[in-house]
């Protein structure tokens, strides 16, 4: 357990606005920053419309749900169909009844949050904390309404706001300015390795995790599988919550819809490699790999952070046969494999959430507190 000593700060209370509750990591990234603020004796709430799902990832953070009126609602039983206006009315509305003096600090994130920020009149007590660049996903996919998105997606980092982001990629990123950068944490009670690299087992098990979009690489990641098969009739590939139907291979293949991070780990650890072909935003964080690293999985991936020639094997993106290629060379060289399996554990360390919950309530204080302790 690492310790850190406790830092004399203000005791806060912490507002974070959510569009609803997802499965998505970034919601994940949220609920731990929250329970984290709340560790170092902060208050933190959520406040999300009504028409959400409870939420996926669990959070120690109160949640406060507003209707379309932005009454503060016991629970989101009454559900009802949400749409962009009823989310976007049911937060701005909900904003404006709050009264601001209760809050220090409001945490803005998914981009579509900051409009109701913005009109709510917080603007100068939030840090707007960026994982992604969304105009880029928003690009990605088809109709009108994705374009709007974009758009407003893309106005959201010229609204003023502190901006913090989740890799240094993103300091200067296209239409995205940031003052400073704070990578996500690992919750390594669940993604840890669970014994030594297997070694001599009558199936190899390559896994990834599946996704429709084609800048995802699964695609790419079962081009590669289907001519290791031709080499390897012992390779299997292990596809988490993917759908086996789109491929047509489906002997050779397995689909798991691991629930929690403590299944998901579970996944990671069944794996003999970890193949990411993702080609969007490289250099960026990306927590399969980082998680695959955690659980002592050699990893063969693109240029995420924070793969690197000394912890895993890259790749070029769009190209299967790079994967190929590598997952020969580490077949081929236990020694190399070891030592870049080592190195990965190693360094996924920085990324421990106590830490990194720590460095966030530093970048809080240091932007709004000032002068307040």
């Amino acid at each position: 357990m690492v310790f850190i000593e406790k830092i004399e700060f203000k005791l806060m209370n912490i507002l974070i606005p959510v569009l609803g509750f997802g499965r998505s990591g970034g919601y994940r990234v949220l609920s731990k920053l929250a329970d984290e603020l709340i560790s170092l004796d902060n208050q933190v709430y959520f406040l999300s419309p009504y028409s959400s799902e409870d939420p996926y990832y669990p959070t120690k953070a109160t949640i406060l749900w507003t209707n379309g009126k932005g009454c503060i609602v016991e629970s989101n039983t009454d559900r009802n169909e949400a749409t962009f206006f009823s989310i976007q009315k049911a937060l701005t509305m909900g904003l404006l009844k709050l009264d601001p003096t209760s809050f220090d600090v409001v945490i803005a994130n998914q981009s579509l949050t900051t409009l109701p920020i913005k009109l709510a009149g917080w603007s100068s007590r939030t840090l707007y904390y960026v994982q992604a660049y969304e105009p880029d996903f928003y690009a990605e996919l088809p109709g009108l309404k994705n374009k709007i998105f974009k758009v407003l997606s893309t106005l959201s980092y010229k609204m003023g706001l502190y901006t913090v982001v989740n890799a240094d990629l993103y300091l200067e990123y296209k239409k995205l300015k940031a003052s400073k950068y704070l990578y996500p944490g690992v919750d390594f009670a669940y993604f840890y390795p669970e014994k030594e690299l297997r070694e001599d087992e009558d199936v190899i098990t390559i896994g990834t995790i599946g996704r429709n979009e084609k800048f995802k690489g699964t695609s790419d990641v079962y081009y590669a599988f289907q001519e290791l098969k031709k080499k390897y009739r012992n390779v299997r590939l292990k596809i988490a919550f993917g759908n086996c139907e789109d491929f047509p291979d489906m002997e050779s293949i397995i689909c798991v819809f691991p629930h929690g991070d403590e299944a998901l780990g579970s996944f990671y650890r069944s794996l003999d490699y970890y193949f990411c072909a993702g080609s969007a935003q490289l250099g960026a964080f990306h927590y399969p790999v980082v998680e695959a690293m955690s659980c002592g999985v050699p990893v063969i991936t693109t240029n995420y952070y924070p793969a690197s020639n000394s912890n895993s094997w890259l790749v070029r993106p769009n190209c299967p046969q790079d994967m190929v290629s590598q997952f020969e060379v580490a077949l081929n060289d236990e020694a190399m494999k070891r030592q870049k399996v080592t190195q990965a554990l190693k360094e996924v360390q920085q990324f421990d959430w106590k830490e990194t919950g720590r460095k966030f309530l530093q970048l809080i204080n240091d932007q709004f507190l000032k002068g307040m302790r």
